[in-house]
């Protein structure tokens, strides 16, 4: 790694930074050495998947932090340089959108278990590089809450720059059993009911056969990815720009997945014609799932939940997956199949300037504003209700299904 400003020394304690693809592959044997002793290490923080992504877009620098105490490698941060949008929205409506230039940190990209006095020390470099004028913001993409970065965050830096009213949500996973007996063991009467109900409900819309195909190898790409844009640009998802796109991020990803064996992209066929897809990646002995997505037509008949468990199926007879991890975010269906979750929170840090800290104060008013409308709304039982009025609006209309 090159001397100068991207290696400092403090005490015992040495920092290295890493700004290109070259100085990332001197520190590999590190960073995955980092990764295999994570209680669960994260598809996000994989090295080969973060080189992916910040090959695959644009003006992103790479920025990678080392750690050492009296010359062994104690932590490291893995962030990217990029420019960022803040999104200041209330419910489904976005008000502001300012744009900063950030030190994005991936999810799971703090290795090492660092500890308290390590995190502060973490914490104070990443300040520093603040106040250099490197950067506008950090940002922490969901940290969990009883981690001492998230408290750092929420106490270390000034008043004017550290981030208020963060959306605190559950992250939610499943342990997997060792078989499908065991799966619907712990599964009620009633739910087991309506799992049939959905299921014929969908055969007679489609008229044939329910059945899931899993796609793996790399020369079925262009068939999934061709469903998913079809199924995904019917939905509300699409019209935010945040459902399934064909990209060369998102081609580039699953590709790598494919070649690595990692990838698993299901399709839920209803008389021959899909209407559900869940694309994702077996990572160890977890399941990350990248894209989902269904026919909202057949929104009655739930396929997206007769997909789920036809996954879980797949998964427990043909994989060594012993863990279903579900993402960032609440949803009913996480709360019904989840047997274990966690809260989770992305906070910013902003720079000591005034363009970032105006904008701090235009987002954590209208995160404030969200939150207590939410809380309101909740107490009448009514956010449901306008989720689904508020999803139905912005879901391309259409007279005709497409099974």
């Amino acid at each position: 790694m090159n001397k100068g400003s991207d290696e400092k020394t403090c005490d015992e304690w040495e920092i290295k930074v890493a700004k290109s693809l070259e100085e990332i592959e001197v520190v590999r044997d590190i960073w995955e050495r980092m990764q295999r002793n994570e209680s669960m290490p994260v598809l996000n923080a994989d090295i080969d998947h973060y080189l992916s992504v910040v090959e695959s877009l644009e003006e992103v620098q790479p920025y990678v932090i080392v750690f050492y105490y009296d010359s062994n490698p104690k932590a490291m941060l893995i962030g990217r340089i990029e420019r960022r949008r803040i999104t200041c929205r209330v419910g489904y409506t976005t008000i502001f959108k300012p744009s900063l230039r950030c030190l994005s940190v991936v999810y799971g990209g703090i290795l090492g278990k660092p500890s308290d006095q390590t995190s502060a020390k973490l914490l104070h470099e990443l300040t520093k590089t603040l106040k250099q004028g490197d950067v506008d913001a950090v940002f922490f993409n969901q940290l969990r809450l009883d981690s001492p970065q998230y408290h750092l965050t929420r106490k270390m830096p000034n008043f004017l720059c550290r981030c208020y009213s963060p959306v605190v949500e559950p992250h939610w996973q499943t342990r997997l059993p060792d078989s499908k007996e065991a799966f619907y063991k712990d599964m009620s009467g009633n739910r087991k009911r309506y799992l049939r109900r959905y299921t014929t409900a969908l055969e007679n819309a489609g008229s044939g056969l329910v059945e899931m195909v899993c796609y793996r190898s790399e020369d079925k790409l262009d068939q999934v990815i061709s469903i998913a844009s079809e199924i995904s640009a019917k939905t509300y998802k699409h019209a935010l720009n945040v459902g399934f796109r064909d990209d060369y991020l998102t081609r580039s990803l699953l590709t790598r997945a494919a070649k690595q064996g990692w990838l698993r992209a299901y399709v839920l066929y209803a008389g021959g014609k899909p209407c559900a897809f869940e694309f994702g990646i077996e990572y160890g002995n977890v399941f990350f799932p990248e894209h989902i997505g269904f026919d909202p037509l057949l929104r009655s008949c739930s396929p997206g939940t007769v997909l789920f468990i036809k996954v879980v199926e797949d998964l427990i007879e043909n994989s060594n997956v012993s863990v279903f991890d579900y993402g960032f975010g609440a949803a009913a269906y996480k709360e019904r199949f989840g047997t274990e979750s966690w809260p989770e929170a992305s906070v910013y840090i902003f720079a000591p300037r005034l363009y970032p800290i105006f904008v701090n104060a235009l987002w954590s008013s209208t995160m404030a504003v969200d939150t207590f409308l939410k809380y309101v709304l909740n107490k009448f039982g009514a956010v449901g209700w306008i989720k689904r009025k508020w999803r139905g609006l912005l879901r391309p209309k259409s007279t005709t299904r497409s099974v």
